[in-house]
């Protein structure tokens, strides 16, 4: 009888905890509580296959598995080779994305395209600088939305406040993986906004259903939230065919793949 007490104590005081912040991309954003927790995820590292797949044969440490977050930021002087999307697949005019594997993003457009949908890429690759800018601005807004104004403004101690805020809207310059150039926002419509309730949820089961065909995956989908940090349903990530393949066949994040390739790291 003590031991269930036990059990059952541990699930309580374990769920009390579990509470988290939904986090929603862009500087209209904001964060609400929650106590989601997802459906268990179980991923043993030594097996040799889950969901009857075999876990990749891959050298993570290749540019398209590079793991980017916020403790794991690139240098301000990372540049990937990168070009321009061509015009009749992005919202605005000169997005990037990585060359050598663009290919793979305007195939799994045209399909989407071919299957009935509109899609176009909102965001592609963004410069270090640029995500600083980006940063930078949210958080500027921040404090003056809390009273912290004039030129010396992030000077003041209550300035932090607002860019730890800010963390929760934006990435931190060097954490957002748009500066791989591998990673884009999706949108169904040319003049499209961030809200993925508004937009085509069709259009989105089609390319979760068929994205790895490409080489892409679903990168922050909001079940995942407490293992990525981030909800962005709209926001795809190519990491090649083979694991791409195994990740959403088996309803794995980003990080509980990478994790198996390389035991020292946490999220």
């Amino acid at each position: 009888m003590i031991s269930l007490f036990l059990v059952l104590f541990f699930i309580v005081d374990a769920r009390r905890d579990s509470s988290t912040e939904l986090i929603f991309g862009g500087v209209e954003g904001g964060t609400i509580k929650s106590d989601y927790v997802p459906p268990a995820q179980v991923v043993e590292d030594e097996a040799d296959e889950l969901g009857g797949l075999k876990w990749p044969d891959i050298d993570i440490t290749e540019h398209q598995y590079s793991i980017v977050n916020d403790n794991n930021l690139l240098s301000a002087v990372y540049y990937p080779d990168v070009e321009v999307i061509d015009a009749n697949y992005v919202t605005y005019y000169g997005t990037k994305f990585d060359a050598e594997t663009m290919p793979y993003l305007i195939a799994m457009l045209d399909a989407v395209r071919e299957a009935g949908f509109s899609i176009y890429v909102n965001s592609g690759y963004r410069s270090y600088s640029y995500q600083e800018q980006i940063f930078n601005g949210t958080a500027s807004s921040i404090a003056e939305s809390m009273g912290i104004t004039g030129k010396e403004a992030y000077m003041k101690p209550e300035y932090q406040e607002a860019v730890e805020k800010a963390r929760h809207i934006t990435n931190y310059p060097g954490a957002s993986e748009h500066q791989l150039g591998l990673a884009v926002d999706l949108v169904d419509r040319y003049h499209g906004t961030l809200k993925y309730d508004n937009m085509n949820q069709e259009m989105f089961a089609w390319l979760d259903a068929h994205c790895f065909e490409y080489g892409f995956i679903k990168r922050y989908p909001q079940k995942k939230l407490l293992l990525t940090g981030w909800d962005e349903s709209w926001h795809y990530r190519y990491v090649g065919v083979e694991a791409a393949t195994f990740i959403m066949k088996n309803d794995l994040c980003y990080e509980q793949f990478y994790a198996h390739y390389d035991p020292e790291f946490e999220y």
